[in-house]
């Protein structure tokens, strides 16, 4: 069922799965590209698991899937108040559930517990943005934005613009003070400015989002899930590839049955803790 949700930047549309009582699980995709890839695969886990009654929700966060408001102009703080927001309109107990970097995002909902696949942090997305843009060929990872010409502010803008530590980065930036850090310029992480975006792999992304995602950290999952070519630290392991290094989407079955089945047992253990 397609449901929306308010948020204090206004309305996002949120797919419902299962009953309308009883316990209810909340995903959070990762954003970009990996949202695609990871997209089917999880509305069949939660297919699965509102067959095993237990409700489901996936919500648009601003600026991802089928949102109004563009790409450019989404932050972490405004993706973070909007998961809390859609949380916060379902029946209780409630329960998160995130993949790679959406495990940035569920940090400040109201939940029960949170649960985990492969979580990513913000330094680690910001490393992988940077080399999906140095892998699409734009010399040391810069992508310039769509229509900007050659020698304007925007297409000198770096891919890795946010990931501290990059001092070359930084003296780029002081000799033109518009593509300086958000705080800075005293403004709030995760707020973006006019003209503020560069562009990988197709999604214009503000710089102040990528600065905001350089610090951004994880928290503490109350269950992590990894698959076998992740080697960190895990409460479970399971013998499949990642979904979200396949070119297209793909809804491996055995995959999203392994994954239903995880959580369906981990959300019951909960409610009779």
């Amino acid at each position: 069922m397609i449901d929306r949700y308010d948020w204090p930047g206004g309305t996002e549309a949120m797919l419902r799965f299962g009953p309308a009582t009883g316990p209810v699980v909340v995903l959070a995709l990762p954003p970009f590209e990996e949202a695609n890839r990871t997209r089917t695969l999880m509305v069949s886990v939660l297919r699965q698991l509102a067959e095993a009654g237990i409700g489901g929700a996936l919500p648009d966060l601003p600026g991802q899937g089928e949102s109004l408001i563009a790409t450019e102009e989404a932050t972490l703080t405004d993706w973070r108040a909007a998961f809390a927001a859609c949380v916060a309109t379902l029946p209780r107990p409630r329960f998160s559930l995130s993949i790679r970097a959406g495990a940035l995002v569920d940090g400040a909902a109201d939940v029960q517990a949170r649960w985990s696949l492969s979580p990513q942090t913000g330094a680690e997305l910001s490393r992988e943005l940077h080399r999906t843009a140095q892998a699409a060929g734009a010399p040391d990872g810069a992508g310039a934005s769509r229509g900007a010409q050659p020698g304007s502010a925007d297409s000198r803008v770096p891919a890795q613009a946010g990931i501290r530590g990059q001092a070359e980065d930084r003296l780029a930036e002081q000799r033109n003070p518009r593509l300086l850090p958000a705080q800075e310029h005293d403004m709030e992480p995760g707020t973006t400015r006019p003209g503020g975006a560069i562009e990988i792999a197709g999604n214009r992304i503000a710089i102040g989002l990528l600065d905001a995602l350089a610090d951004a950290d994880i928290g503490t999952p109350d269950r992590i899930v990894r698959l076998e070519s992740d080697a960190r630290a895990a409460d479970r392991r399971l013998p499949f590839s990642p979904p979200w290094r396949r070119a297209e989407p793909d809804a491996n079955a055995a995959l999203a049955q392994a994954l239903a089945d995880d959580i369906a047992e981990w959300v019951r253990t909960w409610r009779a803790a």
